[in-house]
């Protein structure tokens, strides 16, 4: 099991900003059922601790994994130029941390890192007001919704996109991905949406001349609360979005940086095994007889006990990826 602190205390070191506040507590603990009341012991104890004695180091490392995640997700063409990493303040729940509007690659400090609040998506300093991404919506309206959320992945990913454009329902069929619902990813399309703001006639249709359009981004909260609206059931971990890409929920950093990049991996699998599939139909014709024409998905029972492995065994692939960009000069993390 895992023990996740959340608390809602606030605390400043040596008059830092309040976006230093972070603990590397936010992050999932693994501990035995027999260590997990002297965990929240230590826990306890430190936050009841004079601000003076608190450790500095402490409110530093969770920016510092939080760059590290962002130069992870573009190593692996989760992310490129576009694209974007949040987590819930744990200390200040109603606010939430991400980078200002740059390529996530070249974040490379906490100077890079600005905190929203989550009822409109207000950067706290007002100074950073024209550093924002236009999206940050997708994650203020998610954190709104969902307590139980602590971090957000939204992405481009090119291995997705097809299957945000069509029928074929993007389902787990790797292990490492059986996080993902069984009987398909949910789509947003905000052509569904948009119409609402131009009066019921055209909710169901709304017209092609492009009045009305947010170009399919999510860029205020009318969008973001849609969107979010897709995660209602809690087995959702993805969402898929028409034309644009997908964004993933999880309840702290490294699960969901292993959810976006599995969610990219297993979409390519997916996309190859179709391919094969047709090819092979185009050269024999058929299948012979009594074989399964169908590729094989994870059912709900495989995909659950998946994801809990994974759950079990995340910190096995961060502390590889996390050395992989630590050697890569391209990548710079002063935090």
């Amino acid at each position: 099991m895992s023990v996740c602190w959340t608390g809602p205390q606030l605390f400043q070191v040596s008059g830092r900003h309040p976006r230093h506040s972070l603990s590397s507590l936010f992050f999932s603990i693994p501990c035995s059922s027999n260590s997990r009341d002297k965990l929240i012991g230590q826990v306890q104890q430190l936050t009841a601790a004079p601000m003076e004695t608190l450790n500095e180091r402490q409110f530093d490392r969770l920016e510092h994994d939080f760059i590290t995640a962002l130069h992870i997700l573009h190593y692996h063409r989760v992310l490129d130029a576009y694209g974007h990493l949040s987590v819930r303040n744990p200390l200040m729940r109603d606010t939430f941390i991400m980078s200002r509007s740059m390529a996530p690659a070249l974040v490379s400090s906490a100077d890079d890192l600005i905190t929203l609040t989550i009822d409109g998506a207000k950067p706290t300093d007002t100074s950073n007001q024209n550093q924002l991404f236009s999206e940050r919506f997708i994650h203020s309206e998610i954190y709104r919704q969902y307590p139980s959320v602590n971090a957000i992945v939204h992405s481009h990913c090119q291995a997705v996109l097809p299957f945000t454009i069509n029928r074929v329902r993007l389902r787990p069929c790797i292990h490492l991905a059986g996080f993902l619902r069984p009987e398909g990813c949910p789509v947003f399309d905000t052509r569904n949406h948009e119409g609402m703001r131009l009066g019921p006639a055209h909710s169901e249709n709304p017209p092609d001349d492009g009045s009305g359009s947010s170009g399919l981004l999510v860029k205020d909260e009318f969008l973001g609360r849609k969107l979010a609206y897709k995660f209602i059931d809690t087995k959702t971990t993805v969402v898929l979005m028409r034309g644009h890409g997908f964004t993933t929920v999880a309840s702290n950093l490294q699960n969901v940086v292993f959810q976006a990049i599995y969610t990219a991996q297993n979409a390519a699998v997916q996309k190859e095994a179709i391919i094969m599939q047709n090819a092979a139909m185009a050269v024999v014709g058929t299948f012979p007889t009594g074989a399964d024409p169908g590729i094989h998905f994870l059912s709900k029972a495989e995909a659950t006990a998946a994801s809990e492995m994974c759950e079990d065994t995340v910190r096995r692939p961060w502390a590889l990826w996390q050395r992989e960009v630590e050697v890569c000069p391209l990548y710079q993390n002063s935090a």
